[in-house]
């Protein structure tokens, strides 16, 4: 892999210079960042039920990075589930 292939610093890196970095909260524009989640759907998750837990600090909304880069490692599949035979 080139140097090009990796966009950010890796993890362990980041904590070296930052140890609290994972437990930071975060805004919803940068949770969407993150995610590749469009902020309206973010929002629509908080209001239905779904997408990663936040907190809701007075009337501003955010999420620890922690609990989002958790949350999209459960969403994380190996591969699709195998389809039904149509006949």
């Amino acid at each position: 892999m080139s140097s090009s292939d990796h966009s950010l610093p890796e993890i362990e890196e980041i904590l070296q210079h930052n140890p609290g970095w994972l437990d930071e909260a975060i805004d919803t524009p940068s949770v969407s960042q993150l995610t590749g989640v469009p902020v309206c759907t973010l929002a629509t998750w908080r209001c239905r039920g779904g997408g990663p837990p936040f907190l809701k600090l007075g009337t501003a909304v955010r999420y620890r990075r922690r609990t989002v880069l958790r949350w999209l490692a459960d969403c994380e599949q190996d591969q699709n589930p195998p389809k039904g035979r149509s006949q």
